[in-house]
């Protein structure tokens, strides 16, 4: 508990400075059924591995903190992934800030511990429930909020005002995520989106209502591809497209989407999909794989 409370006292001293910790993500249920999404941040190394639990394998993409005074000298925060039952979250930064609680009671539990349900549960019915115990409250670093998707047909985004939880399911047939609050958006057109990440929400709307009927992986690095981080201090770092009923997760670097890899969940491997010379495939388990090694081992 200590580790984490000093990691998101880490992260909000750089996130509140320079909205470093930006992201978007969204599910859609069209033709087929595809989460997708953009981690923005600051120039840090990035990890992708596959835990297993009980049986269960699950994908996830952490980023890197360094923790002075710390008996781990490398700690990668999760942040996005999909288990092999196909469900799905993205845990973003939500603003404006929240103050949080540090220490929860035996009552509450902090917002991000939430992720930890895609290494617990199949669905997002078996999270309302979890959520539905206990009152989320935002930590002592930047606030936060979740989007959950499974193949069930169900998206929703999980948030708090230290009050009570705040489920926000979809209107249509797919559900967006960027940095301001979903909840604010209730009961408005979506293009009365304001707040940090509006734009990039905006653009993934209106790409998704256009193309939903014919999507597929390459639709959505493009869709990934126009919703950028634009903000100053702020880089997209990595790309990524889930395909749950083939268990597959592409990733591109950097914006790059002429490369990419691709993770088979099933088989536990990852491995180069398009614009390597060589065909290159290895392990992917818990030790994981770091972002720069990956475009060593392409090369």
């Amino acid at each position: 508990m200590m580790l984490k409370i000093i990691v998101l006292l880490v992260l909000f001293v750089f996130g509140s400075a320079s909205s470093a910790f930006a992201c978007t993500s969204f599910a859609l249920y069209g033709n087929e059924i595809f989460y997708g999404m953009n981690f923005d941040y600051t120039l840090i190394p990035l990890k992708f591995w596959i835990e297993s639990n009980s049986g269960m394998k699950i994908f996830h993409l952490g980023f890197l903190y360094e923790l002075k005074d710390s008996a781990s000298s490398d700690y990668f925060a999760t942040t996005c992934g999909m288990n092999d039952k196909g469900l799905f979250c993205s845990c973003q930064e939500m603003e404006p800030h929240i103050e949080g609680v540090e220490e929860p009671n035996e009552d509450q539990i902090h917002i991000d511990d939430q992720y930890e349900t895609i290494s617990m549960y199949p669905d997002v019915e078996s999270v309302r429930k979890f959520i539905s115990k206990k009152l989320a409250v935002q930590n002592s670093g930047p606030s936060l909020h979740n989007l959950f998707a499974d193949t069930k047909g169900n998206a929703i985004v999980a948030e708090t005002d230290n009050k009570e939880n705040i489920i926000v399911g979809m209107k249509s047939d797919f559900l967006v995520m960027a940095n301001f609050a979903n909840h604010s958006l209730i009961g408005k057109h979506p293009d009365e989106a304001v707040g940090v990440g509006a734009e990039r929400y905006k653009i993934a709307h209106d790409y998704l209502l256009k193309n939903k009927n014919d999507f597929n992986v390459d639709k959505g690095f493009e869709l990934l591809g126009k919703a950028y981080c634009r903000d100053p201090g702020c880089s997209t770092l990595c790309s990524m497209m889930f395909h749950p009923a083939t268990n597959h997760i592409h990733i591109a670097l950097n914006l790059n989407f002429e490369r990419v890899w691709k993770v088979s969940l099933d088989r536990g491997v990852i491995e180069t999909h398009r614009g390597y010379d060589k065909y290159r495939q290895t392990h992917l388990g818990a030790e994981g794989i770091l972002s720069a090694e990956l475009e060593s081992f392409g090369n």
